[in-house]
């Protein structure tokens, strides 16, 4: 999978799931119905950042949970907002336009049931990762899940060899027209329990190259 094509693909919004149905080969609407079919509840509220063009929050409002959808890019949110018209979900969605780096005012303590990342942290670099996973600790309640799921390196070396022949290619044409680049998480298991989450589950997919995180939010722990 490649930073760089999700970088691509948001320039031209409305292609944006056809595109990322192609380079996750049809895994990500089945880890998004995974997510909301199994962790999600009935009147969850959830905060969804990145929320890209919305599916996952239809999926989510379609289960009876109350979602709000934050995402910095306004074009998405233009794409977002007519899905979410179409389904007739505007009253379970509120959709914000805000970059992450907003959470620390945005939002008050112990506001959020689950909150959820998809392909977002990616997009991040990683110190704004880690502010917000201090944030995300903050205003998640004590019995909260944070649902993480982004691009990672395989740890196996057959695993590692097979991704950068897959990816490299893509990676080096996305560089040509858009200049550029790519990253995966760095050390995020261990960025995540520094940051007061334990592991509740964990899943691998695409030779170990797209991980989904399900955590907890660990209560009396100092920062």
């Amino acid at each position: 999978m490649s930073y760089v094509y999700m970088k691509a693909l948001e320039k031209k919004a409305k292609k944006y799931d056809k595109g990322i149905r192609f380079l996750t080969l049809g895994r990500l609407p089945k880890i998004k119905s995974y997510i909301s079919d199994t962790i999600v509840q009935k009147n969850d509220t959830i905060l969804d950042i990145g929320m890209g063009t919305g599916t996952f929050a239809i999926l989510c409002a379609k289960k009876g949970a109350n979602v709000i959808g934050i995402d910095n890019s306004e074009k998405m949110l233009e794409v977002a907002k007519k899905n979410i018209e179409v389904k007739r979900l505007m009253h379970r969605i509120q959709i914000i336009k805000m970059p992450v780096i907003e959470l620390d005012h945005q939002f008050s303590d112990n506001s959020f049931d689950k909150i959820t990342a998809i392909l977002a942290f990616s997009e991040l670099y990683q110190d704004e990762q880690n502010f917000c996973l201090k944030q995300i600790n903050r205003i998640l309640r004590d019995d909260g899940e944070f649902i993480l799921v982004d691009e990672v390196k395989p740890k196996k070396i057959l695993k590692k060899i097979a991704y950068l022949i897959i990816r490299l290619p893509l990676v080096f044409i996305t560089y040509l027209k858009s200049q550029l680049t790519t990253k995966s998480l760095k050390n995020i298991e261990e960025r995540l329990k520094n940051y007061n989450f334990s592991l509740i589950e964990e899943k691998y997919f695409l030779l170990d190259t797209l991980k989904l995180f399900r955590l907890k939010k660990r209560i009396n722990t100092e920062m």
